[in-house]
């Protein structure tokens, strides 16, 4: 039979409850033609059953597994099992629209110097219920300063990427057992923007505006772990600026950017009433004081505004009340609970204009 034209990667680790419903929104898509390379990657939970199961239902399905080596190593053994042009990564708590494929690929077919096509994302709790809209942005071409300031593709279930641009910045050997390319294990859960700024700093970009990525907010995945995301990231945008010095101009709006969003990512959890209740995350006073200092100080003119202030209120709220009274006071405000409410910083993240 002839290789899929679409490899679909998909790292999985203790991922029984939310995996089915991501196969499940692949084997939906209206271009059939894909193989699913899912890797277990050391799951002690029912994930390598449930894999067998759509196995046995759906010849497309390509079950691996290994070891534990961590989401990186993951999506390059994947990697090293796939047999089509194009690649598509997701992670095994998201879904896509029944378009998705389809139109990425018609993207790509009709810009063929470009190497990534990506779409818009919107974001999901716990429970799949909507939590709020992506970036929505649609910048096409020579993108890298843009994407060093916003990384606008947002996830690692976001793009379709050609075979041969992935080659030029590094294919997994299929003999290695734990392959370190493209994907950087040093910088997980940031390895996926790097991978894009490398793609994005040799080869133009394409957009499909509109949503195909549901990307589900879990309090216990890589991208909850704060802490692990600031240094990584931070990594990640000071590597890429070493390698590109004519960044350097843009630096001081990416890294306002970022930490915009980590506080975003801080406040969120430790402010909202259910999670306090279900799954109340540590406090970690010092780290959100940390953020909101290194944001003042890329950012200043922040300090001014009416975000400051809402920001101000959770770190105080979170500093002097544990998470049960916490979650009182926010049920006893009611709507003057949007004093404290984070989402709005998401609004201070300055949108990037276009390619330059």
């Amino acid at each position: 039979m002839p290789n899929p034209a679409i490899s679909v990667i998909i790292p999985a680790y203790n991922a029984a409850a939310t995996l089915s419903q991501t196969i499940a929104s692949v084997l939906a898509q209206t271009d059939p033609d894909f193989e699913i390379v899912v890797v277990d990657d050391g799951s002690i939970d029912q994930t390598w059953d449930c894999l067998q199961t759509w196995a046995t239902r759906d010849a497309r399905v390509r079950p691996f597994r290994f070891a534990n080596g961590g989401q990186a190593i993951a999506r390059n053994r994947g990697l090293a099992q796939a047999r089509g042009q194009w690649i598509a990564f997701l992670d095994a708590d998201d879904w896509w629209t029944p378009d998705k494929l389809a139109a990425q690929k018609a993207a790509l077919a009709a810009n063929p110097q470009a190497a990534l096509a990506y779409s818009w994302t919107d974001y999901v709790d716990d429970r799949a219920a909507f939590s709020h809209r992506g970036s929505y942005v649609s910048l096409e071409g020579a993108v890298l300063p843009a994407l060093l300031q916003l990384n606008f593709l947002e996830n690692g279930s976001n793009p379709l990427i050609r075979r041969s641009a992935l080659a030029a910045v590094g294919w997994p050997n299929p003999t290695d057992p734990r392959p370190i390319a493209p994907f950087d294990p040093t910088l997980v859960p940031s390895e996926d923007w790097d991978l894009w700024l490398r793609l994005a700093a040799r080869f133009p970009l394409v957009c499909v505006p509109r949503v195909q990525v549901l990307y589900r907010m879990a309090a216990g995945s890589q991208s909850a772990n704060v802490a692990r995301i600031a240094r990584s990231g931070l990594a990640c945008l000071r590597q890429t600026i070493a390698q590109h010095p004519h960044l350097a101009i843009h630096g001081p709006i990416a890294f306002g950017n970022f930490y915009k969003y980590l506080l975003y990512k801080y406040l969120a959890p430790r402010l909202d009433a259910v999670t306090l209740r279900l799954n109340p995350p540590d406090r970690q006073g010092l780290l959100g004081w940390q953020l909101g200092w290194h944001l003042l100080g890329h950012d200043p003119a922040f300090g001014r505004s009416p975000g400051a202030v809402k920001a101000l209120l959770g770190l105080l709220l979170i500093g002097l009340c544990p998470p049960r009274l916490r979650a009182n006071l926010l049920d006893r405000l009611g709507s003057r609970a949007r004093w404290v409410n984070p989402q709005s910083l998401l609004g201070y993240i300055r949108r990037p204009s276009g390619p330059n």
